[in-house]
């Protein structure tokens, strides 16, 4: 990632809340997020996908995708797999809100026979970023700082936050606040 990137993300995590007037003790949620900054989150079922397709992508191979953004005259609209676990939707949509947030610019553009454009394959270092900037605002590390400090498990965590244990597993490493912790009680 980028020099300074990650307190970036931090910081503008923290404005959004702000701005959605939340604490950092309380869920993220991404569909008021997405709601404003205009984006339009579209909902699986009435896509109107024939019955085979929308088989394909909900059952057969459920695991095959996980969220979708489109563009459309300047206007982006993101569809989440509906088949998956509440926790892993909200992370899905929030990385895609990332990507948009970030004018993320895909290696790859499909566009649809009717003109509408797909975008899809980010850069490995775009992928990162959305990852970080996404557990920016599911997980903000003053409250999973606090959490912990008051004995809290990742899994604990991940139900406060309403994001998976694996998610918080990963933000509680990767924020360095494991091994904070770890040196106050050494002391």
């Amino acid at each position: 990632m980028r020099r300074g990137f990650k307190a970036q993300a931090e910081r503008s995590a923290a404005a959004a809340r702000q701005v959605l007037g939340l604490s950092v003790n309380v869920p993220f949620d991404p569909w008021a997020y997405a709601k404003h900054l205009g984006i339009i989150i579209l909902d699986f079922e009435v896509l109107g996908l024939p019955a085979n397709a929308a088989r394909q992508l909900t059952v057969t191979d459920q695991d095959g995708w996980s969220a979708m953004t489109i563009q459309e005259d300047g206007v982006f609209g993101v569809v989440v797999n509906p088949a998956h676990a509440d926790t892993r939707r909200r992370y899905d949509l929030m990385h895609e809100l990332a990507h948009i947030e970030l004018k993320h610019v895909p290696a790859r553009v499909e566009v649809s026979p009717s003109g509408l454009m797909l975008l899809s394959d980010f850069s490995d270092e775009q992928e990162q970023e959305a990852d970080w900037y996404a557990g920016s605002f599911l997980l903000p590390r003053d409250g999973i700082f606090r959490l912990r400090s008051r004995g809290k498990s990742a899994a604990e965590i991940g139900i406060q936050y309403g994001v998976s244990k694996a998610l918080c597993e990963y933000r509680l490493r990767m924020t360095g606040v494991d091994i904070q912790m770890r040196r106050v009680s050494d002391r």
